[in-house]
This record gives C-alpha cells, sequence and structure tokens, in this order.
C-alpha cells in the first residue's frame, strides 16, 4: 500500500542489542514523539574485569526526553528490563508498559537502586493496544522462556511497524497458551511497514524444539539419582520451574531455592499464581539438612558460571546451605550465553572433582531455547510480509545472517536492512534508508558499586592496564620545600610475570629512569604534562620497551 509524503519521517533507532546478546533498546521517533521499546542490561564475562553491569548510553534520550511519550517492554528478562532504574536516574519515563509479572520485576528492580518512587507502570496484557502520541501499541501474546511476552504491532503515521520481541512458535509450550499466530496472520492485511525481528538462534537451522519435550530427560536425571539434585537454570524460566516442580513432586521430593534472584522471581510467580499449588512444595534452604539426600531437589541460579553466584559458590564448595559429593547431580538447564564458556566451564570442573554427575546441554537433553529458529524467523515474515526487514537481538553474523534468510525468503518486498547501535533507519513516505550523515551517541557505560561510566574512563583505562601489565609503584619523597627529593625515589612492581632477576633489574632501571625524569622536569614543561604525569610517562617508555605493553603506573609524590 502506498504511502503519502508526510512532513515528519519514521526513524528507528537501536541504542543497543545490536551486534550484541543483551543490552535491547530501541527507539522509534517520528515528528514529536518519542516510544522507546525495551531497556536491558548486559551481563559482564571475565573479561569485563570485574564490572557488575554494563548499561546503555542514554545520551540521545536525554537530550530529547519532551518527546518521550512511554516505554513499552516485550518480556521481563533483564537484558529487557535491567537498565530502567538507570534510564530514570538520568530522565523521568512518563509511563511504563508492561505485563503484570514483568511490572512487579521492574518496580522490584528499582526499589533496590532507590528509583521506587520514580517509576509509574501500567499493567497490560494480550491483545491490549495504548496510544502513545502518535504511536498505538498493540500487545500480541508470543511464547518464550520467560512468562507474558510480548511482540508489539506498532502503528505509526506511515504504517504498521511489528517488533517480535524474543519468540518462537512453541505449539506445546509447558504452561500457557501457544503463539498467536492468528494475530500475525491478520496484520498482513495492514500491508505492514517494517518487520524488527529476533536473530539469537538465525545460524540454527529448522525449528525450535518444544519446552515439553525435554521434560522425559529432566524427570529421568531426577528420579535416577541416588542424591540430591540441583538445577542450574535462568531465574526467569518460570515456565522451567514449573516443569522442574511438577517433576520434583512425581518424585517425591522437596524443592529448595538457591540465589536471590531464583527466590525473587519464584516468589512473585507465586504471588500472581502462575505456579498453582507449587508454594507447600518449597522448603527453606536453611532447613535443607535435615531432609534425606534422595528428597532433595535444588533451583540455583549460576547457571553462566558468574563469579558470587549460588551454583559457582557450591562448586567451590563455599555454599553456606548445601555441600555437593559423590552421588549427587547437578544439571545446567540453559544454553551457554556467548562470553561465557570459559567461566561455566570453570564451574562444571570444580564440580567434577567434587565427584558429582554433571549434566548439560552438550550431553543431554535438559535445555531448549525460548528463540526462533530460521524455519520459525521465515514463518513469521511469511504471515507480515512487510516492506522492509531490520534484524535485531544478535551478535553481528547473526544478524548478517538472518538478513539473508529473510531476503532469500521472497517474503521482504523491499529490502533488509542490517543496522549498528547509532545508526538512524529512517522512512519519509516514499523509501528508507540509513542515514550516512547521523549517528546517535549509543554505545555502553559500566556499572559498579553504584558508580556509572563510560568505557573510555580512566578508572577503566586503568583497570586494563594493571590487568594486562601488572602496576609500577613511584613514590617520591620530597624534602620540605616540595622541590627536591628528600631520598631516593621508591619503586615497587606488582603482577610482573617473569623471573626474579629479571624483574631486579627491571626495577632498578624503572627506579633510575624515575629519578632522572623528577630531576629533568621543569616548571615549562607544565603546560604539557606535571610533575608526576612527566616521571610516569618515563616509567611507562622504559616497561614498553622492554616487554611492549604498558602498565598502569602510579606516581606519588609525598612531602
Amino acid at each position: 500500500m502506498p504511502h503519502s509524503k508526510i512532513d515528519n519521517p519514521l526513524r528507528v533507532i537501536p541504542l543497543g542489542g545490536l551486534g550484541e546478546i543483551g543490552l535491547n533498546i530501541m527507539v522509534l521517533e517520528c515528528g514529536d514523539d518519542i516510544l522507546i521499546i525495551d531497556c536491558g542490561v548486559l551481563f559482564p564475562d571475565l573479561t569485563w574485569l570485574g564490572l557488575d553491569l554494563v548499561i546503555p548510553n542514554f545520551e540521545y534520550l536525554v537530550k530529547n526526553k519532551k518527546k518521550i511519550k512511554g516505554l513499552v517492554i516485550t518480556h521481563g528478562h533483564e537484558d529487557h528490563i535491567g537498565a530502567i532504574a538507570f534510564l530514570l536516574k538520568e530522565i523521568k519515563i512518563p509511563i511504563v508498559y508492561a505485563s503484570n509479572f514483568a511490572c512487579r520485576l521492574i518496580e522490584e528492580k528499582c526499589k533496590e537502586h532507590g528509583m521506587g518512587d520514580q517509576l509509574l507502570t501500567f499493567i497490560v496484557k494480550a491483545g491490549d493496544v495504548h496510544q502513545l502520541g502518535c504511536f498505538s501499541v498493540e500487545f500480541i501474546h508470543v511464547t518464550h522462556s520467560t512468562l507474558e511476552s510480548f511482540a508489539l504491532a506498532i502503528q505509526t503515521p506511515h504504517g504498521m511497524v511489528v517488533h517480535s520481541g524474543d519468540f518462537k512458535f512453541d505449539e506445546t509450550p509447558y504452561s500457557g497458551p501457544p503463539t498467536n499466530k492468528k494475530r500475525f496472520k491478520e496484520l498482513r492485511d495492514t500491508q505492514p511497514l517494517l518487520v524488527l525481528s529476533d536473530s539469537t538462534n538465525s545460524e540454527r537451522c529448522g525449528h525450535s524444539k518444544s519446552e515439553k519435550s525435554i521434560t522425559g530427560e529432566l524427570e529421568k536425571l531426577v528420579k535416577g539419582s541416588p542424591g540430591a539434585v540441583v538445577i542450574a537454570l535462568f531465574a526467569s524460566n518460570i515456565h522451567r520451574v514449573h516443569q522442574l516442580m511438577d517433576i520434583a513432586q512425581r518424585c517425591g521430593r522437596s524443592v529448595f531455592l538457591s540465589g536471590r534472584s531464583m527466590e525473587r522471581y519464584v516468589n512473585i510467580a507465586l504471588e500472581q499464581n502462575h505456579l498453582p499449588q507449587m508454594g507447600e512444595l518449597i522448603q527453606p534452604l536453611e532447613e535443607i539438612e535435615k531432609f534425606p539426600r534422595k528428597k532433595i531437589l535444588v533451583l540455583s541460579t549460576g547457571s553462566q558460571g558468574e563469579a558470587r553466584s549460588s551454583l559457582f559458590r557450591l562448586a567451590k564448595n563455599e555454599n553456606r546451605w548445601i555441600k555437593v559429593g559423590p552421588g549427587d547431580s547437578v544439571v545446567l538447564s540453559s544454553r551457554n550465553i556467548p562470553g561465557n564458556e570459559r567461566a561455566i566451564g570453570l564451574v562444571i570442573n570444580q564440580l567434577c572433582k567434587l565427584g558429582v554427575d554433571v549434566h548439560y546441554e552438550d550431553m543431554k537433553s535438559v535445555h531448549v531455547s525460548g528463540h526462533a529458529y530460521q524455519e520459525e524467523q521465515v514463518e513469521l515474515l511469511k504471515y507480515l510480509r512487510p516492506q522492509y526487514f531490520i534484524p535485531i537481538h544478535g551478535e553481528y553474523r547473526q544478524m548478517s545472517l538472518h538478513s539473508k534468510t529473510a531476503t532469500n525468503s521472497g517474503y521482504v518486498s523491499k529490502q533488509s536492512f542490517v543496522m549498528e547501535n547509532g545508526q538512524v533507519w529512517e522512512f519519509d513516505g516514499d523509501s528508507a534508508r540509513v542515514l550516512d550523515t547521523e549517528i546517535v551517541p549509543s554505545g555502553r557505560k559500566w556499572f559498579f558499586q553504584d558508580n556509572t561510566g563510560l568505557f573510555d574512563d580512566a578508572p577503566v583505562r586503568d583497570r586494563r592496564a594493571a590487568a594486562k601489565a601488572g602496576v609500577v609503584s613511584v613514590i617520591c619523597l620530597l624534602a620540605r620545600n616540595g622541590k627536591e627529593l628528600a631520598k631516593d625515589v621508591e619503586v615497587q612492581v606488582i603482577g610482573f610475570l617473569g623471573k626474579k632477576e629479571k624483574l631486579e633489574t627491571l626495577r632498578l632501571e624503572l627506579l633510575r629512569q624515575a629519578q632522572k625524569a623528577f630531576e629533568e622536569w621543569s616548571p615549562q614543561n607544565e603546560r604539557e604534562l606535571t610533575h608526576e604525569q612527566f616521571v610516569g610517562a618515563s616509567v611507562r617508555r622504559v616497561f614498553k620497551k622492554a616487554f611492549g605493553t604498558k602498565p598502569l603506573v602510579v606516581v606519588q609524590f609525598i612531602k
């Protein structure tokens, strides 16, 4: 259906979630109206130097805060809701539209970060339609690995935009109805302008497996274990939790929850009656020793090998309430998020050292994905037949392959675009393009112990330098006049990987150069480098010449 020329173009701007797994946040803009879709975090892997979280850069939204009409949430996973509290710290969001389950999770998360008073939510359900400025948003039920997940049908002044959310076509979900295919078929009559679709599993051929397909294997493992069974999974996967509780009931085992997020998700699910009559099955973790080993089923966090998680502490034999050993079983009922393979491997190895029987996806059918495979991705496009297509939610290779699959399917009538965060897709009423002239600030910010910053900030550069090449400490004890040394410079090299003799030779050379630099500096140099910086630069050059890397150099002048 042709579109008339409209003064204000439709703009689609990903601020996160493209080229990466997580950090999902998408902006739709038309004239003076902005609609935000999702606002999630990314969990750091071992390469992130101990940072707590990665959050989106909200600079564009702060600059355009008067245009924001609302934030709509597709589902309650952390990579879609975990950054809302951080967004609220920077701007006031008029209203957050989310399912009942997601709303409770968002409320808890915002209270945790002291932003509960800034949050205004509106509970939506499948089939609801809400007007946010010039955008009319319909919430469509889809199956995914958490409760109450939505795709979005967004009517804009230029036509219909469909955002798939995270989805799959599971005809036999463990609980709840299957994806509403009927509504997608009906939307085809609107001749959709654009489809934005989940790319996570675009490398997997065929059709994803049903949640019910793993029931038999999980029950076999629980029933066959002579000791305690610990199952690690994403706490948000309440469908899997429900399934495991039913298995526990059939096998005569009590259920114990280990991990703060597991307790939070399950308690909210119980509160909202998503786990009917399951409350009596759950026993306090602190009383686990009162139960025979063969009567224990523990649902645990930490399936990604996260440091400080419940499963990590269990593998290190440091869990406060439960120990595992020969005769016990641990099941990792989740997929490996890219980047976490090493951490997960370390946990599995440590559990094996304890004599535990460990089962995971590579060995047994203990997990199915909540994301569509290629066949389902094409099926969605077959129902909708859009003019334009943008793959979202995935690493670049996954989005690129999804784009090729979409184009080859023949169900995209005009063009597919593979975008990156910060790029702007624009439709002016006649044609669509990714703008060459505009890049919106996006990227990532770090969060650590209530502090946030950009990844090129000095503290993060310092952490990287220390991790890569160690630390050189230079102490200059000054005379009373503050201009001369009271004694020789002291140098310490920390984290140097080499022979003691080589370390001592290096230390002496660093000391000599530091002392020389201290004496050669003059106030004329002050416009370029301070006295401390001049000494530090000299030390850094010596290290770089010797080993090809630059350490973190800490220079202290003490009177």
